[in-house]
């Protein structure tokens, strides 16, 4: 296979991902119904994919330890703060601040990850991205169409940054303790549990807002924006060197962007094309300045 193929593949997945999410919230699909059929999707569409391949079937009881804690922190969490933003935010500006989420991985690996301080080198990226949010959302963030309320969309969106962060960074620091790919089911078994059996007692599940064109889309986010796009990433690891791995964190976002143009008919604002060179250039910035140098399949949880 050829190494870009997987990757490429990942891209398009989470990208692909993030419009249909918006396009079913759109038609009346909230968040609390949307999620447990995404991940109920997602979790079987991994067993099959499991079956045919023999991929992460090695499992112990030190990854289930670990699995549980990244099902909840590092997927389930962040993707409910994440869908629940995409009910206010359209995906040209909510797509552009997750692309924030390796630096939150950075400043979390600082607390969590032994070996990985905060580097001073990093803050001149930081600073970069940090202003191109701002300039994305104090400037044009109200003009933009398809927005909701802007400030709830933005601080469950930087929610959801913060604790995808935070799986990032015990991704790592588990990945140290176990195989990467043992994780896998854990996580997506204790986070589709989460979802499916505690989300619906607390919050409004509406199977009956779900209909035949939202059905087709919730089996594309699950089957290919979750379970094909997280698989794809972790066979990439197996073939690419991380500075590769890395791109996906640069290229998802922009890809994303233009889906949603294209698919959503959402328009492209001077504000959303100067903040995304701004984060995208901080993001590649700090990257480059921290002394870690990932091993491959790890902080791809969320």
């Amino acid at each position: 296979m050829n190494p870009w193929t997987p990757l490429v593949a990942a891209t398009f997945g989470w990208a692909a991902s993030a419009v249909l999410t918006r396009a079913v919230i759109v038609r009346g699909v909230n968040t609390w119904t949307l999620i447990p059929i995404r991940m109920s999707i997602a979790l079987v569409t991994l067993l099959v994919f499991m079956a045919f391949t023999g991929r992460f079937w090695h499992i112990n009881g030190d990854a289930w330890k670990r699995g549980a804690v990244l099902g909840t922190v590092a997927m389930a969490f962040p993707m409910v703060l994440m869908t629940l933003a995409l009910e206010d935010l359209p995906v040209s500006l909510g797509s552009l601040l997750i692309a924030l989420i390796p630096l939150a991985t950075i400043g979390a690996a600082h607390f969590l990850v032994e070996g990985e301080r905060f580097s001073a080198r990093a803050l001149p990226g930081l600073l970069v991205a940090l202003g191109g949010s701002a300039l994305l959302v104090g400037v044009g963030g109200d003009s933009i169409e398809g927005v909701g309320n802007l400030w709830r969309g933005v601080v469950f969106i930087l929610g959801g940054v913060l604790m995808a962060g935070i799986g990032g960074a015990l991704s790592r620091r588990f990945a140290i303790e176990v195989p990467s790919e043992d994780l896998v089911l854990p996580q997506f078994t204790v986070n589709t549990v989460f979802v499916v059996l505690v989300l619906p007692l607390f919050f409004d599940f509406d199977l009956a807002s779900v209909d035949a064109v939202s059905w087709v889309m919730l089996l594309g986010i699950g089957a290919i924006g979750t379970t094909l796009a997280f698989a794809s990433f972790l066979i990439a690891a197996g073939m690419n060197p991380a500075s590769r791995l890395a791109l996906t964190g640069y290229s998802v976002p922009v890809v994303s962007v233009a889906l949603a143009v294209i698919f959503l008919g959402e328009t492209l604002t001077p504000s959303i094309i100067a903040g995304a060179i701004l984060i995208i250039i901080g993001v590649v910035l700090a990257e480059r300045s921290t002394g870690h140098v990932p091993e491959p399949g790890v902080a791809i949880s969320s």
